[in-house]
């Protein structure tokens, strides 16, 4: 009964997620239909799943609602509460726009902005990006040593920002290296909290 309630709240969110950001909602890997899968590794508590959720959800509404374009490349990956934003903008100015905008929700326990300066060049193609986003879901779900349903990441042109949570520092720098091994990556931001076991 208890499973069958969590996929009906998953699957709930999944729907409302992919009203605003559909390539996230239904990408059987880095999404949350994927992590769904997974969820008996999943290191979040229930509560904290539906807070991401509603966290994504608003800030993404957030960012796309901003008058003018200078923060539609901007995206944020969300794992317990913790946020981290990424993409790229114009000016410095606009950066802070960003982590200003996405830092009034109270339920974010942290936030760190990963934005980049420069042009909507610098961030690479869509397809591109999405195209290197799939191979490092592929290759962090096959690779052991790592549970990739806690981590999330994002590349923006080849720089790719990897957030979440590693039950080690070892997990974590195997993830790191795994991704800094694929072509078309130019470097690795970590973000990845290590937690530890309790």
């Amino acid at each position: 009964m208890k499973i069958k309630n969590e996929f009906k709240f998953v699957m709930a969110g999944l729907f409302s997620l992919c009203l605003i950001q559909p390539s996230l909602a239904f990408d059987p890997i880095t999404s949350l239909a994927g992590s769904a899968i997974s969820t008996a590794m999943d290191v979040r508590s229930k509560g904290e799943v539906k807070n991401d959720v509603e966290i994504d959800i608003a800030a993404t509404k957030r960012l796309k609602e901003n008058k003018g374009d200078a923060l539609k490349n901007v995206s944020i990956l969300v794992f317990a509460q913790h946020a981290v934003l990424t993409g790229v903008v114009k000016n410095e100015g606009a950066k802070r726009q960003a982590a200003e905008l996405v830092g009034k929700d109270k339920r974010i326990r942290s936030l760190k902005n990963e934005i980049i300066i420069g042009t909507a060049d610098s961030g690479g193609s869509m397809a591109s990006n999405l195209f290197l986003e799939k191979k490092i879901g592929a290759t962090l779900t096959a690779a052991q040593g790592v549970q990739s349903v806690n981590m999330r990441w994002q590349a923006v042109g080849g720089l790719v920002v990897l957030m979440g949570v590693a039950k080690s520092q070892a997990e974590a720098n195997l993830a790191v290296s795994k991704i800094k091994a694929l072509d078309g990556v130019k470097s690795v931001k970590s973000c990845l909290r290590v937690v530890g076991k309790k």
